[in-house]
């Protein structure tokens, strides 16, 4: 397959959540992006289908097994994230679980990034359903903070300590032809954080202040602040942020 220039945006599903898919693909309509394409990989038989074919619908059934809570299956993500590596026809990839839709000016706020600087591998904020900002730009297993997580100032990059989190990333296609998932991973095995710690020692991690996503529906997590973890990645964060200020820790 040729790869040409633009966007294409997987989304990967359990096959049961139309209403958000269809907000998502949405979100991506909006931004008025010149070439680009949805990839939904899922078991769904809805037709989400328009104009000039820009969706395409893997039905993972024929790929394998999906996820089905009342049996006790393994929801093979890694799987997922890599048929739309496969299937992707763009230059840029950006992998969106269904939860997750592109705020506006999404995509103007990448041009303008792109402007300053190029990336291979690209994220930027992510809000939660209640707009707090969950996991995005965030140091991790770093000595500083002995195997937690930490947010990051957006301005810095310790790129050996840090991790992207699976629900919402971009690519380059190239990189993710070289880095793929690890298929033997699945939902709930850590399979963003092994294949950061794998691509992180050839590419730099970037961050996109212009450009945000939010999730549509409301995820609980150390970064929400009714859970008894909030207090304690606030105080790590800060330290990391005053150890910067301090230049005790720099950008690597």
């Amino acid at each position: 397959m040729i790869t040409r220039e633009g966007w294409s945006f997987g989304i990967i599903t359990d096959g049961h959540q139309q209403e958000r898919i269809l907000k998502i693909i949405n979100s991506i309509k909006s931004q008025n992006i010149p070439n680009f394409e949805v990839i939904i990989v899922g078991d769904n038989k809805k037709n989400y289908s328009f104009q000039n074919n820009l969706i395409k619908f893997i039905n993972f059934k024929d790929f394998g097994k999906w996820q089905n809570f009342n049996n006790g299956e393994t929801f093979p993500i890694s799987i997922k994230k890599n048929l739309i590596i496969n299937k992707s026809q763009y230059d840029k990839i950006c992998f969106l679980h269904d939860y997750v839709m592109l705020d506006k000016n999404w995509y103007s706020g990448i041009l303008k990034y792109e402007n300053k600087k190029n990336w291979k591998i690209l994220t930027n904020i992510i809000f939660n359903k209640d707009k707090t900002r969950v996991f995005d730009w965030v140091l991790y297993d770093h000595p500083v903070v002995y195997k937690k997580v930490a947010y990051l100032p957006i301005k810095n990059r310790i790129n050996h300590y840090q991790y992207i989190p699976g629900y919402y990333w971009c690519a380059k296609k190239e990189v993710m032809n070289k880095y793929k998932l690890n298929e033997a991973l699945k939902w709930g095995e850590k399979e963003d954080v092994e294949w950061s710690k794998r691509v992180r020692k050839v590419y730099k991690f970037s961050f996109n202040s212009f450009s945000s996503v939010s999730f549509l529906k409301y995820k609980y997590g150390p970064w929400s602040h009714d859970n008894n973890r909030f207090k304690k990645l606030v105080l790590r964060s800060y330290i990391i942020k005053l150890l910067f200020y301090l230049r005790i820790l720099k950008n690597s």
